[in-house]
């Protein structure tokens, strides 16, 4: 494994890479409050196979952190990734995945036209387009219809954290007096392993991955990114749905074709960190996903 930081405008990604650079290419990237690391139960299924790169969001695990609070836009992060995939494989096609805020972060990332020309497909984890999420809400709480007004506030009721980091100074007093006592028992309840080494992070770790990072939620969970155009999605796309996610519930993708029409269903029993819960069966996923686009491409080639 090599690691190092690249150059991103404002701020410096540390970026993890394993694997030969013939393989193809997959990039891994996290949501909150993760860094890297979150995938390397993933990343031990698929290192001998595959190019791999894992980095750390701005603020989180060994990158550098961005004074202004504007910094943590969508509009400001998802050329991070950019940055990285030119640096290290330029000119070379990159097979996408995200889980949670690096879920909904790489949503935007392929809606956007020059960004996803650097893809060959994306697989998603739990995190959706945060502007199709509060259209969705929208529409469903508009429709009259009982059930979708309840799927609505169920998702709304899942998402109740959102809504308490907004109040000033309280995330930041939590996370950083009572981190290590919050942090693993949020990992044990999204379905991290009581054994798993993951839960070891130190105070300065999880401030790096809670406090230095909870601009996410400020910047951009009430200010959303625009919403794409219908169809305009045109990169390959898994979707992986986990079916015991008490974050994020399956049915808010339930229109998501509309926008993606190149999309792949998956199901997981899971909970929310699939990554620790279910290295193995995401690694397969994830491996045959990739290898179908790879033989598709080669076909039309």
């Amino acid at each position: 494994m090599k690691q190092y930081f690249v150059p991103a405008g404002e701020a410096a990604i540390w970026v993890s890479e394993w694997g030969h650079r013939d393989n193809p290419t997959l990039l891994f990237v996290h949501g909150f409050p993760d860094d890297h690391k979150v995938w390397s139960a993933v990343i031990e299924q698929l290192e001998d196979r595959y190019h791999i790169l894992a980095l750390d969001l701005r603020g989180a695990g060994s990158s550098t952190r961005p004074e202004g609070r504007d910094a943590y836009k969508i509009n400001r992060v998802i050329p991070d990734f950019a940055a990285v995939i030119d640096h290290v494989v330029p000119g070379k096609p990159v097979h996408l995945i995200g889980h949670d805020w690096g879920s909904s972060l790489c949503w935007s990332f392929v809606a956007n036209r020059k960004f996803s020309e650097r893809l060959a497909s994306y697989t998603s984890l739990s995190g959706p387009h945060v502007g199709l999420l509060w259209q969705w809400i929208n529409q469903q709480l508009r429709s009259g219809r009982p059930s979708a007004i309840r799927k609505a506030i169920g998702q709304l009721s899942h998402s109740w954290y959102i809504f308490a980091f907004h109040i000033p100074k309280l995330p930041e007093t939590l996370f950083s007096q009572l981190g290590t006592w919050i942090w693993p028992l949020t990992m044990k309840q999204g379905g991290v392993p009581e054994n798993d080494e993951y839960l070891e992070h130190s105070a300065a770790e999880i401030k790096s991955v809670s406090v230095n990072t909870i601009e996410l939620y400020r910047q951009n969970a009430f200010a959303p990114p625009e919403v794409p155009d219908a169809g305009s999605i045109t990169v390959p796309i898994q979707l992986i749905l986990l079916q015991n996610d008490p974050f994020i519930r399956p049915y808010i993708f339930d229109d998501i074709e509309r926008y993606a029409p190149n999309l792949t269903r998956r199901t997981l029993d899971s909970n929310h960190w699939a990554p620790r819960s279910h290295p193995q069966q995401l690694a397969q996923l994830v491996d045959t996903y990739v290898q179908s686009i790879i033989t598709q491409q080669e076909r039309a080639a």
